[in-house]
């Protein structure tokens, strides 16, 4: 995959002073399902009020990430603001051992967290939720023995792609119930 270049980030039109910040961009956005984040910090010195924001993007299909660091002065935004990015491309396809090794140290583990939960709400009780709280759960255990974490959701895809399925039509299912069998 090719490195991202630089987004327009249409700072004159001060998206980044706004709460919360206009982000991600439609640029962005463009680019397929993404998940975001931000922060601010600010600094105060005698004369004025200097404004941080960081924010982050990552794209649910491929995992890309771009972030971003926006600077400004309080007292003048336009005239003072500066911007950088940084891209961190997807990461590499597994293999075939890669994704068996995965599923040797998690899927056990992640059937008995839903297994567990038989009889109860999980979030709001979609099925994408229970994946997600799993993950999580199970990602501060194996942090909290030293082991590599599962790799946590995006939006509804749960770690690495290995099957892609669209329906035959809007609403239906039937072709991929018929694939489960």
């Amino acid at each position: 995959m090719a490195q991202q270049s630089d987004f327009d980030l249409a700072l004159h039109t001060k998206w980044f002073t706004k709460e919360p910040p206009a982000f991600p961009l439609p640029c962005m956005k463009a680019l397929g399902p993404c998940t975001s984040t931000y922060n601010w910090f600010w600094e105060q010195d005698f004369a004025d009020t200097t404004k941080t924001l960081i924010c982050a993007v990552r794209w649910t299909d491929t995992k890309a990430i771009t972030k971003v660091r926006v600077k400004w002065k309080r007292s003048n935004p336009a005239g003072t603001v500066t911007a950088e990015q940084k891209h961190y491309p997807a990461p590499a396809p597994l293999s075939e051992e890669d994704l068996d090794k995965a599923h040797g140290l998690y899927g056990a583990n992640i059937a008995t967290w839903a297994e567990e939960t038989v009889g109860t709400t999980v979030g709001d009780g979609e099925c994408w939720t229970l994946i997600h709280r799993a993950l999580l759960d199970l990602a501060d255990t194996y942090r909290q023995y030293g082991k590599e974490p599962p790799l946590i959701s995006q939006g509804r895809s749960h770690g690495y792609p290995i099957l892609s399925l669209t329906a035959p039509t809007l609403g239906s299912n039937s072709g991929l119930l018929q694939l489960a069998d």
